[in-house]
């Protein structure tokens, strides 16, 4: 049988860090868009001495948009996934806590002996 043994301050901590880099999201997605951007737009057209139009990317920047049109999704769902990570492994602790309380709880209980039951002989005792 495995032991358990969490330490929960240690976790609280770890969660802490977690929620602080989790809070970044924004301004990393505005670092992402920003940087796509700037890349597509020094990209260029494939016309020598073009200066690109609105509307009228070349492929780089084209391959650019698409890529980020396509990932999109994904990152939008990563602050709800840290969050519900986050949140669930914080349950889990509390959980696991409240498991040791109960199991303590349930240990003192059934070491007190009932006192409706007659005493357990044992060797070397006369019943008393």
């Amino acid at each position: 049988m495995s032991k358990w043994d969490i330490d929960v301050e240690s976790v609280r901590g770890v969660l802490g860090k977690a929620m602080d880099t989790a809070g970044k999201f924004e301004d990393e997605f505005t670092s992402y868009s920003d940087g796509l951007a700037s890349a597509a737009k020094s990209a260029g057209t494939m016309a020598p001495g073009a200066k690109p139009k609105s509307g009228t990317p070349g492929p780089v920047a084209a391959a650019l948009e698409e890529f980020a049109d396509k990932t999109f999704n994904d990152l939008r769902y990563l602050p709800a996934r840290a969050a519900t990570s986050i949140g669930g492994a914080a349950k889990a602790t509390e959980e696991y806590v409240t498991g040791d309380l109960k199991m303590a709880a349930n240990a003192q209980h059934d070491a007190i002996p009932d006192p409706k039951l007659p005493p357990v002989k044992t060797e070397g005792s006369k019943g008393k």
